[in-house]
């Protein structure tokens, strides 16, 4: 990894260092993808927070303290926001380009910043950039060529591509695990995908594949410790199972995912696709009582519609929009068409099938407890949508 000039300031020297890390984990960071941005400034904005909060370099902050940080994207706000001025306040104008001066504080802006997966795409100078950031060349005179997909700021983006919630709600695991993936090599530890053997306890002389890395987390230090133990795919061994760090050994890198000539994962587990088959499929009346015990209006919808829904022979779900806010507000508002088959054969006309829509309201990408609210045709759950949006 390369170590940061003399001449550089704290901030160019957390990008050199997250830029490193993202790269060793994806292959290399394009200043135009969404996702290889948020990820490294995810990284450093959190290295940035710890040099200024215990005092130290950029380059002698550690990995482990800067995974435990990574690892849930409330602590990386709590962190940023308590250390660096200027990022809290900065809120109320999240992600509009230019909305401050530092670099920090206006990648900070960014990273919190809600987008509109509707917004039509359009031609835009790509010349400058707001946030601090270098201008990437792409040969005399390509740096002035106009950009398309002005919905994500001209970049492309592969990750959740339909969503509009923030990047650091995102892409903060992604991020944990570059940094995961970074400690471990420094660690002597194995990768995701590496080949291991057991080397002790129930598993002894199996070998097999590393599916996920596991960590002991000391929340009193702030850092992590380990890698404390592994996910792996034995060859020989139904599932997944964790084995300690000290139980495991490098075995024969095979390219992933041949196994061994004769191993019981050859190829899929017997009966996969049976077990598949026979998950339960919910009735139209059961698919309706849920809807109708999470939506906090269920009144809206009459008695004659629900019995016309539970005679229903098939229903379906389209997710149809969703819009988002920011903090300090931060709220994501999500449209879902729940119509129901009436016919016993699609399709047919608009008199066979029944609507109900369903508007949900969260908090959090990642928020379990939404506020789900139902309508009865499109224009009312627009209206519905927007006046909530507003409310928030």
């Amino acid at each position: 990894m390369r170590k940061s000039t003399a001449g550089d300031g704290p901030w160019q020297a957390a990008l050199r260092r997250a830029t490193d890390t993202a790269a060793s984990r994806l292959g290399s960071v394009d200043e135009d993808c969404w996702d290889d941005v948020a990820i490294r400034d995810i990284i450093a904005v959190t290295l940035y927070a710890l040099h200024v909060r215990d005092g130290r370099d950029v380059d002698d902050v550690p990995w482990a303290s800067v995974l435990w940080w990574l690892w849930d994207d409330e602590r990386v706000i709590t962190l940023v926001e308590e250390t660096i001025p200027g990022t809290g306040a900065a809120m109320g104008s999240a992600g509009g380009p230019g909305a401050s001066a530092d670099p920090v504080v206006a990648r900070w802006c960014w990273l919190n910043r809600t987008w509109d997966p509707d917004a039509p795409l359009h031609r835009r100078s790509r010349t400058s950039r707001p946030d601090g950031m270098p201008q990437q060349s792409r040969g005399l005179g390509q740096e002035l060529l106009p950009a398309v997909e002005a919905r994500w700021e001209g970049m492309s983006r592969g990750i959740a591509t339909a969503l509009p919630d923030p990047a650091i709600e995102i892409c903060t695991h992604w991020a944990a695990s570059a940094v995961a993936a970074a400690l471990s090599a420094a660690n002597g530890g194995y990768d995701i995908h590496q080949r291991v053997r057991a080397t002790a306890g129930p598993f002894e002389g199996q070998a097999g594949y590393v599916s996920d890395v596991g960590w002991e987390f000391d929340d009193t230090a702030q850092q992590v410790i380990g890698p404390a133990g592994y996910v792996v795919d034995f060859d020989d061994v139904q599932g997944t199972v964790r084995v300690d760090a000290e139980h495991l050994a490098p075995a024969t890198d095979y390219r992933w995912p041949r196994r061994s000539p004769g191993s019981l994962k050859n190829g899929p587990p017997t009966g996969l696709d049976d077990r598949l088959a026979q998950i339960p499929h919910p009735t139209c009346a059961e698919d309706l009582d849920v809807l109708l015990e999470q939506a906090s209006n269920p009144h809206s919808v009459p008695e004659e519609l629900r019995q016309v829904i539970r005679a229903a022979h098939q229903h379906h779900h389209l997710d149809v929009r969703r819009q988002a806010i920011p903090r300090p507000h931060r709220a994501t508002v999500q449209t879902v068409l729940h119509w129901y088959q009436l016919a016993e054969h699609y399709p047919g006309g608009a008199e066979d099938r029944a609507e109900v829509w369903e508007v949900r309201v969260t908090r959090h990408l990642h928020d379990e407890e939404p506020v789900c609210s139902l309508a009865l045709d499109r224009k009312e759950a627009e209206a519905l949508a927007e006046r909530l949006l507003r409310a928030s």
